[in-house]
């Protein structure tokens, strides 16, 4: 619960986000600009995997973005109600051992999307604890690499390895297609 609610508070100066959990070890996260869901989905990864002690197996997450309208809003998110709801808890129930989805009401928007992701998920599936928190510290801090490596406490050469390791750049490029596809269709 930390980790995610760590998540949420550092995208405050990106995108308001409301997160509600639910029987247990779920939540449902409604982020106020749809070309941040997909950021916001795989930094909440990110910080999962970051977070996890050192005694403890890797803590992922299964995400299912979904875009679209939101048609009833009520204090809390689980009796909100939309076809973006809708559109993730569909592709939740389906997903079958992946651990992200990006479902949209647009077809062609879906079909041109779905390898990407798949590749992403892959990548991101497979982590280290230090590579999802370069990832991390990447995706939510615009800052320089050695500025960014400093506040990890790791050298310049170290952030480096992890971020080639994880395919960091690759993960920022598919961000930043997610962004410029979103921006079309919206």
């Amino acid at each position: 619960m930390d980790a995610l609610n760590t998540c949420v508070k550092d995208f405050d100066s990106i995108t308001p986000i409301k997160i509600e959990m639910y029987r247990g070890d779920s939540f449902q996260i409604v982020v106020d600009k749809a070309e941040q869901t997909l950021a916001v989905a795989i930094a909440l990864r990110a910080k999962l995997r970051a977070s996890t002690p050192d005694d403890s197996e890797v803590w992922d997450a299964r995400v299912s973005v979904g875009i679209g309208e939101i048609s009833f809003e009520s204090n809390s998110i689980l009796t909100s109600d939309g076809e973006a709801f809708q559109l993730s808890g569909r592709a939740l129930d389906s997903m079958g051992k992946k651990r992200l989805s990006v479902t949209t009401p647009w077809s062609e928007f879906n079909n041109a999307f779905e390898l990407n992701t798949r590749f992403a998920d892959e990548l991101v599936s497979n982590w280290t604890i230090k590579q999802a928190r370069v990832v991390y510290h990447s995706i939510l801090f615009q800052k320089s690499q050695k500025a960014r490596a400093d506040e990890l406490g790791m050298t310049q050469q170290n952030f480096n390895y992890h971020w080639h390791l994880s395919k960091g750049q690759l993960i920022m490029d598919y961000i930043d297609y997610f962004k410029t596809l979103i921006a079309k269709y919206q």
